[in-house]
């Protein structure tokens, strides 16, 4: 499921609160928040490991399983949510409808991923730490890898990285 947040496209999520026994605690609370997802019509079957993001986000990637779509009747926060809408997870490890450019950061050279996607009469870009999760939960999923390089930036961080870890 992804949503369009003033022209970007993400998945719903957000920071663990007090409460949130887990990470697919945290990512189906949030999910409810954000595009009204019962957490009781999804089944979490695994997360993925971290991402950091370029700001020095620790992203968790949690992989869930929507068990009546029919039951699902999408209700977007108007805060945060512009539009919500369904993508194939297969077409991210397809080289169709994919470019991708290399970039470098913190003297790190990496790729990064673009999908175009159109439904609805309407297009979607789909990119970067967006489309290298949705990559990798693709890999997981479908048990093979996509048949273009997935390069992520090398980071220099500290060897454990969690929660509480402060950042430069």
């Amino acid at each position: 499921m992804n949503v369009c947040v003033a022209g970007e496209i993400a998945l719903p999520g957000g920071k663990a609160e007090e409460g949130d026994k887990d990470d697919g605690d945290t990512a189906t609370r949030e999910a409810k928040e954000e595009i009204g997802l019962d957490p009781s019509l999804v089944n979490v079957v695994t997360v993925l490991e971290p991402f950091l993001s370029k700001h020095f986000l620790r992203v968790v990637p949690v992989i869930g399983i929507l068990t009546d779509k029919e039951a699902f009747k999408p209700a977007p926060n108007p805060a945060e949510v512009d539009a919500v809408f369904d993508a194939p997870l297969e077409m991210f490890i397809k080289d169709e409808n994919r470019r991708a450019e290399e970039r470098e950061w913190m003297g790190n050279k990496y790729i990064i991923h673009f999908f175009d996607y159109e439904t609805e009469n309407k297009k979607f870009l789909i990119w970067g730490l967006t489309a290298g999760i949705l990559i990798r939960a693709a890999s997981v999923v479908y048990q093979r890898q996509p048949p273009f390089l997935e390069q992520n930036p090398v980071f220099k961080v500290p060897g454990t990285v969690n929660k509480d870890t402060m950042l430069p």
